[in-house]
């Protein structure tokens, strides 16, 4: 039988490049014809041929997947001034170091903010606390970036403050640090840039295949490349809409509780993403031929005889494929040696074209 199908290959190739040729001049591509073939049981045995039952059962499928650590940008602070100045007193001297909100950032004089001020007292005197032109220029005062308390002192103290003092907007660490005591700072000078990673994003890769299965709301299940033992839980909240066109892949991101500063923005962990497909008829991954244009499995449909079967594929899962049609469980498909099996169809179909041949299956797919 070896013998028998080594010689099928050759003429196969001879065939396969006779058919190239034709469709170099036609421009056209005709897929190969299978017909079923009649394998007998001795010969069966000798190739190695493997049959599997295509069975229905109860689905789980892991996505397994990587992501990358990133802060989360609802919880990030650029601080920036909404009026020119001189920085005269660093408060927040160092990157990585955590602050609170409220606390101190640095203290700035500017030119714009004195004159505010001394409008505000003025139009006090003029009209009282209370008039629309005094709340007019206390919401200018607050909009520049000084705080309501010390705008009260401004009002309780009757005199300016030549240093206003800001602050931190939130709870974090500063990520990244440009003022500097003594710098002159404009609307577009970034002083600090504060994040709080006590929940952070994971943005996992979800590949073409995945993303019909995931969707926000699932849960997510992280693990550390360092810290294998440790797992963590998180949800997805929100899935790429577009798909990369290079690598064919989307963006999911996961929100997730961060309050011992594990997680790291930049750091790389394992994603799994576990899915319930509930009853599916499942197929091993070899049993499958895939010529390009469509997919192919031998069925025994005898005992010794293979039938060439077009089936609808869905999932890929750890399993092997789901069926979506073309095939019923209790079906026994071929898993092993189906190379031999394919090539020796086709072979037969050739042969086939030139009149039936003895021994050999005559039925058609």
């Amino acid at each position: 039988m070896k013998k028998i199908l080594f010689v099928s290959l050759l003429i196969l190739s001879s065939f396969q490049i006779s058919a190239a040729t034709m469709q170099g001049h036609s421009g056209q591509h005709e897929e190969e014809p299978r017909i079923t073939v009649n394998i007998p049981m001795e010969q069966q045995q000798r190739i190695g041929l493997g049959l599997t039952t295509v069975e229905k059962r109860p689905i789980q499928h892991t996505i397994r997947t990587v992501g990358i650590v990133k802060a989360d940008q609802s919880r990030e602070a650029h601080i920036h001034m909404r009026a020119s100045g001189w920085v005269e007193e660093i408060l927040v001297d160092y990157v990585g170091k955590t602050v609170r909100k409220g606390d101190p950032l640095f203290r700035l004089y500017s030119p714009e903010l004195v004159t505010t001020q001394d409008e505000l007292l003025a139009a006090i005197r003029v009209g009282g606390s209370a008039s629309f032109i005094v709340k007019t220029i206390r919401e200018r005062l607050a909009f520049f970036g000084m705080s309501n308390a010390e705008i009260n002192d401004v009002v309780k103290e009757k005199s300016v403050h030549r240093q206003i003092t800001f602050l931190s907007p939130l709870n974090g660490y500063v990520v990244n640090k440009v003022a500097i005591k003594g710098m002159y700072v404009t609307p577009n000078t970034e002083l600090y840039y504060i994040a709080d990673i006590s929940k952070v994003w994971i943005q996992a890769i979800l590949y073409e295949s995945d993303i019909a299965l995931t969707n926000p709301g699932n849960t997510a299940k992280i693990t550390l490349t360092y810290d294998p033992v440790v797992t963590l839980e998180g949800e997805i909240d929100f899935i790429s809409p577009e798909i990369d066109p290079i690598t064919r892949t989307a963006q999911a991101r996961i929100r997730i509780d961060n309050d011992d500063f594990k997680l790291k923005p930049g750091m790389f962990a394992n994603v799994e993403i576990e899915h319930d497909l509930g009853e599916q008829t499942v197929i091993p991954a070899d049993a499958v031929i895939d010529t390009g244009t469509r997919q192919i499995v031998f069925v025994n449909s005898d005992v010794t005889q293979f039938e060439p079967r077009e089936v609808k594929l869905g999932t890929r899962v750890d399993e092997g494929f789901i069926v979506l049609s073309g095939l019923k469980p209790g079906e026994n498909v071929v898993s092993s040696a189906n190379f031999l099996i394919n090539a020796e169809s086709k072979i037969q179909a050739v042969l086939q074209r030139g009149g039936k041949l003895k021994g050999h299956g005559n039925g058609q797919h």
